[in-house]
């Protein structure tokens, strides 16, 4: 918040992952300064750097507002992924894109400032970037619980009713684990502040939805997309699903978001008919961070369309 507050970007990086990758992301974006903490401090993947540690640095408190001096096209982030040939890729958003997404999906579930967001999600994960700004946008709360909880269900489901979790943001494989160990403790009722589910980044078993409805009558949201459009580009409230389905509809495209089915030669298939998924709209990354050949590959302009498209490999 406060990098993107004084127009900067921010680069997540977990201090647990290897040196390599940490010393290949922080030179490809050359970076000037970290923010980090004192037990990190002698890590010599930083050692170069300018080191903000945030649990010895004095702190100052003011009333007043930052001026407001970021502009949408200004980047926002860069998240690194983990590239095929497994060198990290950074995605660089503009502040445009994600705002958008998370103007729609706030809109979309009624989020308030009577919210209790959870976030699960580490900061190089984007997820995190709806739990951070989603919840800051409307004054809800967002409870960030110690690290490695999502492989600990027993803390999740105590510290989801300690602070009455409303708004439940993960893979399907995270919430499904909540719900499992809470049953098998018969202690449902602790997920039951949850009113609104956002299951994403993998397929969702299609039994899910019907058991985290059913906890109180949660609403539960799919959402997909890539960290190249902004977090999340598609969305479909699950409500009744058709029992002979195999699998949950991907849904439609999220606002000013668009989807496409194309073939080899970027013709539009017809529906029913396979073919490569491409996303459009305001959402598209800027580029891959330094790396012209790549971003060439996946963001090209559709030759009679002329708008511009992310390629998803899927």
């Amino acid at each position: 918040l406060a990098i993107v507050a004084a127009g900067g970007a921010y680069v997540p990086i977990d201090p647990m992952q290897p040196f390599e990758r940490k010393a290949h992301i922080l030179a490809q974006c050359d970076c000037k300064a970290i923010l980090t903490l004192n037990a990190h401090v002698d890590d010599r993947a930083i050692s170069s750097l300018k080191q903000i540690t945030l649990d010895h640095h004095e702190q100052f408190k003011s009333q007043q507002n930052l001026a407001t001096i970021q502009k949408p096209t200004d980047l926002a982030y860069i998240i690194f992924t983990s590239g095929s040939t497994g060198m990290p890729k950074g995605v660089a958003l503009d502040n445009l894109g994600p705002h958008n997404t998370i103007e729609d999906i706030n809109s979309k579930i009624n989020l308030t400032e009577n919210d209790v967001l959870f976030g699960i999600s580490e900061l190089n994960f984007d997820l995190s970037v709806y739990d951070i700004f989603g919840a800051v946008s409307v004054g809800a709360c967002l409870v960030v619980p110690p690290k490695d909880s999502a492989k600990n269900p027993e803390i999740c489901v105590e510290l989801i009713e300690k602070y009455q979790i409303s708004v439940w943001n993960s893979v399907p494989a995270l919430a499904s684990l909540i719900y499992e160990y809470a049953s098998a403790k018969n202690n449902l009722v602790a997920l039951a502040s949850i009113r609104q589910f956002l299951l994403s980044g993998d397929w969702i078993p299609i039994s899910l939805p019907a058991q985290l409805r059913g906890i109180r009558g949660a609403q539960v949201l799919s959402l997909g997309g890539a960290t190249e459009a902004s977090i999340w580009s598609i969305y479909y409230r699950i409500e009744n699903l058709n029992p002979q389905w195999s699998s949950i509809p991907y849904g439609y495209p999220l606002k000013n978001q668009t989807f496409y089915v194309l073939d080899e030669a970027l013709k539009q298939r017809p529906d029913g008919v396979p073919g490569e998924l491409y996303i459009g709209g305001v959402g598209l990354a800027r580029e891959y961070w330094q790396d012209a050949k790549r971003t060439k590959n996946s963001f090209i302009t559709h030759p009679t369309l002329k708008i511009r498209m992310y390629k998803t490999g899927d």
